[in-house]
């Protein structure tokens, strides 16, 4: 069995999240502007990672949430994540 890159996970994993803070694959891949099926095959690892400007802005949106999160657990309104939930 072939094993998958690294970087072709890493970026699978990013995208898989960034679907979901964005409401789903198609809100995902028109703020990326890229088609629906080429960001599919990204985030199953299959066609390698996307190009660099595609992951910078994929990496946008998870920084993105991370500050949001951040500002909610500093005023209290949702609880800190344990560190084992921590990633």
């Amino acid at each position: 069995m072939e094993q998958k890159p690294r970087w072709a996970e890493m970026c699978a994993r990013i995208l898989q999240q960034c679907e979901v803070v964005s409401g789903g694959r198609e809100n995902l891949a028109r703020f990326l502007d890229v088609h629906p099926h080429q960001l599919a095959l990204w985030a199953a690892a299959a066609k390698g990672g996307p190009p660099r400007e595609v992951f910078e802005k994929a990496m946008e949106i998870i920084l993105a949430e991370h500050d949001r999160r951040a500002q909610q657990e500093a005023r209290g309104r949702i609880p800190r994540r344990r560190s084992h939930e921590r990633q």
